[in-house]
Formats: C-alpha cells, sequence, structure tokens
C-alpha cells in the first residue's frame, strides 16, 4: 500500500507539472508582452517578501505532518484529532499576525524596490499577494493531513483543472485589459474556490476531524512538538535568508528589472525542480515508515538508493540547464533577456549544490532531527547576507549569488554528519567522499556532453535545435552512468523496482482484460 501511494503521488505530481510547465512558458511570454519586465520584477519581489511573512508559520505544520504518521499507521482517531485542531487553532493565529505584519511592513517597501516609477497602483498589488497568502492558512490544517496520509494525488488532480483554467483566465486579462491588478484579482478569487472545495474534499474523506469535541494532547507529545517547532523555527529563517533574499538584494541594490529577468531564470529552474521533486519526495512518507521499523543497514541501503537518484537527476539537470536554458530563453522571449555568463554559472552551482542535499534531508525530516543543529541555519544567513552584501558591492550581481554559494558551502556537512550517526550509526565520511566522487563525476559528463554537442551541425535558434540539444544532454550523461553504476546495488534495487512494478501492471491489465 505505501508503495502503491507513493507511486501515485509520484505519477500524478509529475503530470500536473508537465501540464502546467507548458502553460507557465506560454503565461509568462504574455505577460512580459503585455506588462514588461518591471511588474515582472515586481511580481518576483513581491513573492519574496510574502515568503519572508511566511516566516511567521515557524515550522508548525513540518512537525505536526511528522507527528501524524504513527496515529495515521495505527488510526488513532483521537491523536488525529487533537493534532488537527491544534494546527487549524495555530493557523488562525499565524493568518491574523501575517495580516498585521504585512500592514506594518507595507512602508519599507519604497527601500526595497529600486526602479519601479513605470509600476502604479503598488499598494492595491501588495495587499492582493497578501489576501492570497491569508486564505492559504484557511484550510492549511487539512491539506497536512492528508498529504500525512500520503493521498496527496487526490488534491493534485483538483489543483490542476483549478490551475489551468486560473492560466487560462490570467491570459486572456492579460491579452484583453493589459491590467495587472485584474491578472492578480482573478488569481485570488478562483485560489479562494479552489481552497474552499478541497478543504471539503479533505472533510468528505476524513469526516470525524469535524467534532465540535475538544481533545488534546498529552503532555509529552506537547513538549516534543513545541521543542520541534522552535528548531524549525530557525530552520525555516536560515532557510529563507539563503535561498529567499536574493530578489530583494538584487531589487535594493541592482534594480527591479534585473529582478525580472532573474525570475525568468529562477521559472526554469524551478519547474525543473517540480519534475523532479516528485520523484525524491513522492517516497517522503514511507521514508518516515522506514526509518521507524527497519534496521540501520536497511536505512543505510535505502539511502544509498536515494542517494543515486539524487544525483543522477540533478546531474543530468544541471547539464540540461547548463547547455540549454539560455538559448531556450533567447528561443521564448527573444534577445535582451540574459544575464551575465558568470551569475548564470554561479546560479547553477547553487542549484546543484542545493538539489544535492535532497536525499539527506528527506531523511533528516523523517527521522525527526529538528534540534539538534537549530542554530546552523542561521549561521548561514549570516554567512549569506554578510557575503552578499559585501560582494554585490565588489562584483555586482554576481557577488549576490557567491554569497548564497559560500553560504551553503559553510554549513552543508552538518546535516549529514546528524544523519549518519543517529540514524545510520556510520561516520559521515563515507557521504562527502561519494558526493565529492558524484560531483567530479557531474563536470566530466558536462564537459563530454558539450564536447559532443558542438560537434554536431545544429541551426542556431530553431527550436528543434533545442530539442536535439535536449535529447544530447539526457542520453549521454545518463549512458555515462548506466556504464559506471549498472553492477552497483544501488541500480539493481532500483532496476528490481521498476521491472516488478512493470510485471504487475502487466498481470493487472490480463486480469482485467479476461474479466471483461
Amino acid at each position: 500500500m505505501i508503495i502503491n501511494n507513493s507511486i501515485k503521488n509520484i505519477i500524478f505530481s509529475i503530470i500536473a507539472q508537465l501540464i502546467l510547465i507548458i502553460l507557465g512558458f506560454v503565461s509568462r511570454k504574455i505577460f512580459v508582452e503585455n506588462l514588461g519586465i518591471e511588474y515582472l520584477g515586481i511580481n518576483g519581489l513581491l513573492t519574496n517578501v510574502i515568503s519572508m511573512l511566511a516566516l511567521v508559520e515557524s515550522g508548525i505544520g513540518t512537525s505536526i505532518v511528522y507527528f501524524l504518521y504513527k496515529p495515521l499507521a495505527e488510526n488513532d482517531r483521537p491523536r488525529i484529532i487533537a493534532l488537527i485542531q491544534l494546527y487549524k487553532k495555530a493557523y488562525s493565529v499565524i493568518a491574523l499576525i501575517i495580516l498585521i505584519l504585512s500592514i506594518l511592513l507595507y512602508p519599507l517597501l519604497d527601500i526595497l524596490i529600486k526602479g519601479n516609477e513605470g509600476v502604479n497602483f503598488l499598494p492595491i498589488i501588495y495587499f492582493l499577494f497578501v489576501l492570497k497568502n491569508v486564505v492559504y492558512y484557511l484550510n492549511a490544517h487539512k491539506f497536512a493531513l492528508i498529504n500525512a496520509d500520503q493521498k496527496g494525488y487526490v488534491l493534485t488532480k483538483i489543483n490542476i483543472g483549478y490551475q489551468i483554467f486560473t492560466t487560462f483566465a490570467k491570459i486572456v486579462v492579460l491579452i484583453v485589459t493589459q491590467n495587472f491588478i485584474l491578472y492578480l484579482l482573478i488569481e485570488l478569487i478562483i485560489f479562494a474556490f479552489q481552497n474552499f472545495f478541497n478543504g471539503r474534499v479533505v472533510t468528505s474523506r476524513y469526516p470525524y476531524i469535524n467534532t465540535k469535541q475538544k481533545y488534546n494532547l498529552e503532555n509529552e507529545d506537547r513538549y516534543k512538538l513545541i521543542k520541534n517547532i522552535k528548531a524549525l523555527s530557525l530552520h525555516n529563517i536560515g532557510g529563507y535568508v539563503t535561498h529567499g533574499t536574493d530578489n530583494l538584494l538584487i531589487s535594493s541594490f541592482i534594480g527591479i528589472s534585473t529582478v525580472g529577468l532573474f525570475s525568468n531564470y529562477m521559472m526554469i529552474i524551478s519547474q525543473l525542480s517540480s519534475l523532479l521533486a516528485p520523484l525524491l519526495n513522492g517516497i517522503g512518507a514511507s521514508i518516515g515508515n522506514l526509518i521507524a521499523t527497519e534496521s540501520n543497514e536497511k536505512k543505510y541501503s535505502i539511502f544509498n538508493v536515494l542517494f543515486l537518484v539524487n544525483f543522477w537527476l540533478y546531474s543530468t539537470s544541471v547539464i540540461f540547464l547548463f547547455n540549454l536554458l539560455e538559448p531556450f530563453i533567447n528561443w521564448w522571449l527573444g534577445s535582451g533577456f540574459l544575464l551575465d555568463r558568470l551569475t548564470f554559472i554561479v546560479i547553477l552551482a547553487n542549484f546543484f549544490i542545493s538539489g544535492m542535499r535532497t536525499s539527506i534531508f528527506i531523511f533528516k525530516t523523517k527521522g525527526g532531527i529538528f534540534v539538534q543543529d537549530r542554530y546552523v541555519p542561521l549561521l548561514g544567513a549570516i554567512i549569506n547576507l554578510v557575503t552578499s552584501i559585501v560582494l554585490v558591492n565588489k562584483l555586482g550581481l554576481p557577488g549576490i549569488f557567491l554569497g548564497t554559494t559560500i553560504s551553503i558551502l559553510s554549513v552543508f556537512w552538518y546535516a549529514p554528519v546528524l544523519v549518519y550517526k543517529q540514524i545510520f550509526n556510520k561516520p559521515a565520511s563515507i557521504y562527502f567522499k561519494k558526493y565529492i566522487f558524484y560531483i567530479l563525476l557531474t563536470i566530466v559528463s558536462a564537459v563530454v556532453t558539450s564536447y559532443i554537442y558542438k560537434k554536431l551541425p545544429i541551426i542556431e535558434g530553431e527550436f528543434s535545435s533545442l530539442l536535439f540539444i535536449g535529447l544530447i544532454c539526457l542520453i549521454v550523461p545518463s549512458s555515462i552512468y548506466l556504464l559506471i553504476f549498472h553492477k552497483t546495488n544501488e541500480f539493481r534495487y532500483l532496476a528490481s523496482i521498476l521491472l516488478n512494478r512493470i510485471k504487475l501492471q502487466i498481470i493487472k491489465r490480463k486480469e482485467f482484460k479476461t474479466g471483461a
């Protein structure tokens, strides 16, 4: 059941992302053509500001989801209800706090935004962003429950329809009115309906949570929960400062138009990441069960499989982006939308370094390791801010992203040390040796891939050429990795899972046809 649910999560998430990626690119092109790069920059900047306000959440959701795994597995309804009621109460308070903080923060926007002379009605734009953020919290407790129960694919199917409709509606608004406020307003209205409907769906699947009877957590659970929330709040703050302040710094030191250019790069990278995430996170709850029930050796063997998949996906992706991202932007939006080459390379380095940590963080989070390294993200955040501000004054735009690189490399070693010690009971040096090997292998594969495709007759600017380059960037590194890893235990385990899944589907189809 766990494997089937994980596979459903992965399949539906990937299909949803593919549909939305295509629509996203169409929508972004129409946005730039009708509103311009300044509004694109405002859109990216205010998204970051809202993310900063969301830090008020302080890890409550992650902590409660972690605590939901066991009672869901045991069908301990009183404990489930107690957690959901606590979550609902907490998020009602958080929504109110965010609204108040948003009002207090508004006067500071002029300091954060440089070069916004062409943007009209900024107060209305800002509070439309705020309202959408507040609406989400109305049913957040229900979404946590269905995700912890590995039934997130139920909402994913619904969300596809809503997001497709939203994208089409926003495209029509842009073409007909060229009005950013109407663009945001239609998004807010549809999102509110989506949030309400999804909440009803969850309630229909778990009607017992709708009780008016009050349930309370035991003192021990409450103590552990509060302890984890305090630790996660530090993680969230540190993570935001490290990864979420780039747009704020660019807007303050460089200009809002550059935020718009950067947002195009991040849109493509984020869309690719959204395709990779289901493959790695789809079995997240299964990892939680694995850690709770299996031996250290079993946990370690599964981690090595996940680490190999993690490397394969992100290595191939960064090679793909290195060769294809800038030619794609030129084809997609036209000339004049590229950042300098050094900035581009540093952005890709940050994407790869951060992405390669996904597997270790899945085990860390599902293993409930929150408290031991609670101050490490704050250290990374301080390093990031200081180095980014110093380097932006010396190097310009690349300095902001180099500050992020330095901060990640300064603290990334601590999570593997904790996971290897507390979950696997092994020295972390094993992880670092493999990590370095994977980086070197990525560099070699990138060089080989670039050499091969540059030797081929390719017409620049043609979409067919982009497709051809994309295929080369997928096939060449994957072929290299297949040759190197095909005899390893990790690869054989992966292959066996895929083969068993294919056999099961064949059997099911035969049974269906026989029954028919």
